[in-house]
């Protein structure tokens, strides 16, 4: 159990520095995820800069409570909340037949796809088995005690992290690898 705590701790603790990094890494990194508020969820609007402001709070709250032992628990919990959030604002994007792109990571990224809704159903359900797992154990989980345990646990959750922060990158590659074989030019 504690590795698989500590795997979701390192793989979402790492997601959500990336996200929050890259939407407070400079002024117009900000604003264009401000502007991205306002699209994703059109009932904001006017709302957008405490909203955007809360959200890196939030995010940063996440990383903060996912490195400390004593507060993983809140760590997974807020993560949870956050991710749900974020999974209804790309469905209703999606719902809507709109395209915005979504700034998870601080850049303009991709226009919001099936995949991002996927993504977000992922990370929800890493943060929820997280909490689950820590509600289900006593005291401090980590498996620091076992360093070659914890790198491996560690290795682990960076790779998902990895591939979850590239995934828009991973399929931009995907479909010009599928055209090649296909014959298809990638829209």
């Amino acid at each position: 159990m504690n590795h698989l705590i500590d795997t979701g701790r390192i793989f979402l603790g790492l997601v959500f520095l990336c996200s929050v990094v890259g939407k407070v890494r400079g002024p117009a990194a900000f604003a264009g995820f401000r502007a991205a508020v306002a699209r994703l969820v059109p009932a904001l609007r006017g709302r957008t800069g405490p909203v955007a402001v809360l959200v890196a709070g939030v995010e940063t709250a996440v990383v903060g409570a996912l490195a400390v032992p004593s507060t993983v628990t809140a760590g997974f919990a807020l993560a949870a909340l956050l991710l749900a959030a974020f999974t209804a604002a790309l469905v209703g994007v999606l719902r809507r037949d709109e395209t915005v792109a979504c700034h998870c990571f601080g850049d303009g990224g991709q226009p919001v796809a099936p995949r991002h809704v996927v993504r977000n159903a992922v990370l929800l359900c890493a943060a929820s088995a997280g909490l689950a797992a820590r509600l289900m154990t006593e005291g401090d989980t980590t498996a620091t005690a076992r360093p070659a345990a914890f790198l491996c646990t560690a290795a682990a959750g960076a790779f998902l992290a990895l591939v979850t922060v590239a995934l828009d990158s991973l399929a931009y590659l995907w479909g010009r690898m599928d055209s090649k074989s296909t014959g298809r030019v990638p829209g």
